[in-house]
This record gives C-alpha cells, structure tokens and sequence, in this order.
C-alpha cells in the first residue's frame, strides 16, 4: 500500500457568514497588476516572439557593439519576467477588506474618524470592525515604515471575522503586497503564528494626513501572508557560513561564465538559462561538504 504525505495545510475560516463566500483569501497568485499583465503582453509581443526579428536585432545590437557606435539598440527583459519578483509576488495569499470603511481625517496628522455599516463578531459580543493604537504604542517605528510617506500618529486597527488554524510545522511572514499600486496605507511586517494567535487583526499605518475623506471598498487587498517553516526562523537551525571563495568555487565560477557567454542572448530563453544555471550549481563541490 502506498501512503501519500500530507500537505501541511492552512484554514481560514469567518465567524461572520458571507465573508468567506464573497471576499475570501486568494492565492497571491491571482492578485491581477494592471502593469504586469501589460509588461507580460509586450513580452510576448511578436517583436520578442518572432525568430527573424530576434536575429534582426541580435545583428544590430552586435554590429552597433562592434564598431564602438553610440545609441547602442538596448538589450534587455522587463523585470515582471524575474524569478525572484515572480516568486514574491504569487506567494502565499492576499487579505481583503471585508467591508466598505470611509477614514475621514482632519489634516492634523494625529488621529482619524470612520464610519462604516458594518460589524463583525456580534455573535459573540456587541461587534467590532475599526478600533485603533494610540501613538505611544508606535512610537519612534511608524515613520519607518515608509520614510518618504507621512503617517497618522494613531494607527487604524482593523479587527476582523477572520481566524486562522495551521499545520504545526507553519508560520506566516505577513508583509505589504509587494509591487502593488496602493499609498493610502501601510501593514506591519511581521512573523503570525497560528500556534497561539488565532484571531486576525491588522494594523494600518495611515499615509493621508491631509484633511479627507478616504474610500476603503470591500475587496480592497490589504496585506499578504506568505507560509514558512517555524524552524527557519531560528539561526540555531541553519548551519551558517560566510568565507570567501575557494578553488571549487572559482572551478564553478569558470564554468558559469562559459555558459553566460556561449549563446546570444536573444536566442535563448530565461527558463532555458534558469535551467542551465541550475545544472552548473549543483555542480559546486562545495555541496559535498554539507551532505
């Protein structure tokens, strides 16, 4: 008999009924950017696509290089197609706002005003949705959080219907949606462990200090959780070296910049690098010493 490991699992689940069927988690994955889904289109434009006007514009760019000519036609890819934005844009998953919130401020940048038609948790009390963190609570740290933003010294405190339970294995690094088109607010980076902290408030760092009145519609993404390993979070469970690089090292280094420079870029595809990269990194003997 064949046993299949299991997942580790996540479960969000809303004490409040229509909030999971109408403004569920979503996979980070499915968050839709106006300018990736544009920068993805001229990627796969046939410009890029097409086999002639590649060797086309390999022959200019080249050409150009050779004879030392200024303007040289400017070989690049878009950065939506970089692995490590890719992988941090579509991990994990995205909370939204429950429910509409007008934040009305008065242009003294200390404190805020709301108003809002609803309230969760009233199964279990008299409901919440919008409370907030006195400035002592922040102080000294929220103007950190975007040096180039002013901030409400009162923080706005989202307290929601949402609760969390998860494999023992999993916390979560909760961050601000990276790359994503939104300057009214700022969540705090930090570490959630559904080991002990099961209920889902968020805090908002508030940038509009102008005096206004400000739409937060449901549907509103407001922050991402990504899932790690709790073991990773402790140093004590990573073997750590930092030296400088040895003869292996150097033998791996030569053989990467061979593969660099062996095809014209614009006849070769980033996933068939990503995949010849791979293939010369596993071959650091280096790997030997902590197997």
């Amino acid at each position: 008999m064949i046993f299949k490991k299991k997942k580790p699992w996540v479960r969000f689940y809303s004490v409040d009924p229509g909030v999971a069927e109408l403004q569920p988690w979503i996979p980070a994955a499915k968050l839709h950017r106006k300018w990736r889904t544009a920068a993805l289109k001229n990627t796969a434009s046939k410009e890029k696509r097409c086999p002639v006007m590649r060797v086309t514009k390999l022959w200019e760019r080249m050409t150009a290089e050779l004879n030392g000519e200024d303007g040289i036609p400017e070989l690049y890819e878009h950065a939506v197609t970089c692995p490590a934005l890719r992988d941090v844009m579509d991990s994990g998953y995205v909370l939204k706002c429950p429910a509409d919130i007008l934040i009305k401020t008065d242009g003294t940048g200390i404190n805020f005003q709301w108003l809002s038609q609803m309230r969760f948790c009233t199964q279990t009390g008299p409901g919440k949705y919008v409370s907030a963190h006195i400035p002592q609570q922040t102080e000294g740290m929220r103007h950190l959080v975007d040096q180039n933003k002013d901030v409400l010294d009162w923080t706005i405190k989202l307290e929601l219907p949402w609760r969390v339970q998860a494999h023992p294995d999993l916390v979560f690094i909760q961050m601000p949606i990276p790359y994503w088109d939104e300057d009214r607010f700022s969540p705090p980076t930090g570490v959630v462990d559904p080991s002990y902290s099961y209920e889902i408030n968020l805090q908002l760092f508030w940038h509009k200090v102008e005096e206004g009145e400000y739409l937060l519609k449901a549907g509103t993404p407001l922050c991402q959780w990504v899932p790690v390993h709790r073991s990773y979070l402790s140093n004590r469970n990573i073997d750590f070296h930092c030296e400088t690089a040895n003869e292996a090292d150097f033998e791996n280094n030569a053989i990467m910049e061979y593969q660099r420079h062996k095809s014209f870029m614009e006849m070769e595809t980033l996933k068939e690098r990503i995949m010849s990269h791979k293939v010369i990194l596993a071959l650091n003997k280096n790997i030997k010493r902590f197997m």
